[in-house]
């Protein structure tokens, strides 16, 4: 058999419940602050809307000139290249050192375009299921730039992908047993399967469960790696470097247990907040970031990890994208005004279901892409409804907004991530179309990344077209 290392990452939580502070920062990062919100005056709402419009009115006008918004495809999300090019390089800049390898959260855009564009900057894929792993190395991420972590592996699964030779976090103490089992059948690992899996163990790190961690850990000397998971949106920087200190300790103690240097891969996870506010300011520079991480956990950067993970999705992806959507019909009745557009809950189920939590801001634009001209004493109280048949079927409510008008355009900021990949099939609504732009003084150039699906392609999940054979 071929000398093989196999690392893995034990999954460490700091709580099972978020702190107070956690919870206030949530409500902080979430805009547009909806109670806020729903208490601004004309003047102040008026000024707000006016500085979302200025810099994606051009891109929505070039995109209806250039007939990406059409009757055939009244609805589009548009995603700044620029911006997510910028934020790459500030990642890579922020921790240069090699040992890092900076895996980018699939579920966040798994668009192929844009993770062939991380690829191509030397950027993983961090995976949550056996598809999206394969979607990564379909696309041609390097193995060990991928990380499987899905919380529920069929044998087969860790098989096919551990002999792929990509990192794979284990959830529990059953996916433990079922790497063993595949040792134990395999007489010959294949020769790219080395040094390449790392895993998670779903436990917390207390004072209860330490000791069962570092006998799993001493019994099975394959497992090399130690991963902190924080959470995700709402985590200020010091919590999130307490998440890494905590990891970096753990490992330390594994070690001086088994008397080597079991583990040398270390998963700091990622957590990083962005803030929903329609602007194009980051609620972080990751510079900021690695500045708290290098001041809290020193012993990170000076403990001889031979890999350093990180796992950033939301704060990478959200900021760049905006999704755009013809105004089909406004409904004025005793008193209520509902704009009726052609994205909802299919695509926003977070909004729709707990607006208060995953509230986004939402401008208005004429039928030509133009900012609307009104003047503040003309904004009024309006809801945005979405296409489902479902009466919770809303993106936004009594926003003070310029009067809108069927054939306006409504643009919903900060979409990048956790929109179009948390799209629902209820009501067989079609995929929107995807493209990336790049704006100069000049012009703005597209570059589609996906085509709208087609009525077929909505169709075709529901099955074989035959009788049913009892």
């Amino acid at each position: 058999m071929n000398s093989v290392t196999w690392p893995m990452c034990i999954k460490t939580l700091l709580s099972n419940a978020k702190s107070v502070e956690q919870v206030q920062l949530s409500f902080n990062y979430v805009a547009p602050l909806i109670e806020q919100q729903l208490k601004e005056d004309a003047a102040v709402a008026y000024t707000h809307h006016q500085q979302r419009c200025v810099p994606v009115s051009r891109v929505v006008e070039a995109a209806i000139s250039q007939k990406l918004l059409r009757d055939e495809s009244p609805l589009t999300n548009l995603f700044n290249w620029n911006a997510f090019q910028l934020r790459l390089a500030s990642l890579r800049v922020a921790f240069p050192e090699p040992e890092f390898n900076h895996v980018l959260a699939v579920k966040t855009n798994p668009t192929r375009g844009l993770l062939r564009g991380a690829r191509v900057k030397k950027f993983g894929a961090e995976c949550a299921s056996v598809a999206e792993a394969k979607h990564a190395l379909s696309l041609g991420f390097e193995p060990r730039k991928i990380v499987y972590d899905s919380p529920c592996k069929t044998l087969g699964e860790l098989r096919e992908l551990l002999l792929a030779g990509v990192y794979i976090n284990l959830d529990n103490e059953e996916e433990i047993c079922k790497v063993n089992t595949i040792f134990a059948e395999l007489e010959e690992l294949d020769e790219k399967c080395t040094a390449t899996v790392t895993s998670k163990f779903g436990l917390p790190l207390t004072a209860e469960t330490k000791h069962r961690l570092l006998m799993i850990l001493k019994q099975n000397p394959w497992l090399q790696g130690v991963h902190v998971h924080v959470g995700s949106q709402g985590c200020s920087l010091d919590l999130l470097a307490m998440g890494a200190k905590k990891a970096v300790a753990f490992a330390l103690e594994v070690n001086a247990h088994v008397g080597n240097k079991q583990v040398r891969v270390l998963d700091i996870g990622g957590g990083m907040p962005t803030v929903y506010d329609g602007g194009e300011q980051e609620a972080y520079d990751f510079q900021e970031y690695a500045d708290a991480v290098r001041q809290q956990v020193p012993e990170l950067f000076t403990s001889g990890f031979s890999s350093i993970i990180t796992e950033f999705g939301r704060s990478i992806f959200v900021k760049p994208g905006v999704t755009v959507s013809r105004v089909e019909a406004v409904k004025d009745w005793i008193g209520q005004r509902i704009a009726v557009v052609h994205v909802g809950a299919n695509q926003f189920p977070r909004t729709a279901y707990l607006p208060k939590q995953w509230s986004h801001c939402i401008s208005v634009l004429d039928s030509n892409g133009h900012p609307k001209t009104d003047s503040s004493s003309t904004y009024v109280r309006q809801d945005i409804a979405g296409p489902l048949c479902f009466s919770g079927d809303f993106l936004a409510k009594h926003l003070l907004l310029p009067p809108i008008q069927a054939g306006d355009y409504v643009v919903i900021h900060d979409t990048g991530g956790y929109m179009m990949s948390m799209h629902s099939k209820y009501n067989s609504r079609q995929v929107s179309s995807n493209f990336a732009y790049s704006a100069s003084d000049s012009d703005v150039k597209f570059s589609m990344l996906k085509e709208r699906e087609t009525t077929e392609e909505t169709l075709a999940c529901w099955g074989i077209d035959r009788d049913v054979e009892l």
